[in-house]
């Protein structure tokens, strides 16, 4: 986060609203929970746990809605490559689906305009989030944002090839420290074998 911190630190060329950036952009909606036929189909319905999971991605859910639960609620199909941000309890998280999703009242998810700058964005709100999003939080029974709030968002625009530029270099940064950490995952796998050898 510090190279992040580093990049946004720059002056931008002008400031975007985030919804300017979104074709759509909607919360999603939660079936009754009470009614069995609205779960357990084929539609991946998103909760927080498969974002803290998955990360970046996410290619599954661990809940899925049926064709009913989704018409009888104001959930709806968000397409591959959206851009998804938590609003509740985990406030500011940000993912993107690479597979069509539906997600709860919980989420709000944005189709953008152009598709090249999803990684930006992606970076950019995941920072905003570390950086900024406690000024926006409103604290209720648990700590929350709104769907406005979220669309009143202001983007840092540093020309559009500097803006492709910048998710490249952030998306190289985190290539290199998943691949470390596989290394280092490997290595420690190991030395538990090397030290289960050495007491046999």
């Amino acid at each position: 986060y510090a190279i992040s911190k580093q990049v946004f630190a720059q002056i931008p060329n002008e400031w975007n609203r985030l919804d300017t950036l979104f074709s759509k952009g909607k919360a999603g909606g939660t079936p009754t929970s009470t009614n069995k036929d609205y779960y357990n189909g084929d539609i991946p319905f998103l909760s927080i746990n498969d974002i803290t999971k998955q990360g970046k991605y996410i290619k599954y859910t661990e809940n899925h809605l049926s064709q009913s639960g989704l018409e009888n609620s104001s959930a709806w199909i968000i397409p591959k490559y959206s851009l998804i941000m938590s609003m509740y309890a985990s406030v500011g998280l940000v993912t993107i689906n690479e597979i069509p999703i539906a997600t709860s009242q919980a989420m709000f998810a944005m189709q953008l305009k152009d598709t090249n700058l999803l990684d930006y964005l992606y970076y950019y709100l995941s920072h905003f989030r570390y950086r900024h999003l406690y000024k926006y939080i409103e604290t209720g029974t648990q700590s929350n944002i709104n769907a406005d709030t979220v669309r009143r968002i202001m983007i840092p625009n540093y020309g559009h090839s500097r803006n492709i530029e910048i998710a490249s270099t952030l998306k190289s940064i985190d290539a290199k420290i998943d691949n470390e950490l596989s290394i280092l995952e490997l290595l420690n796998g190991q030395k538990q074998y090397l030290l289960r050898q050495m007491f046999i």
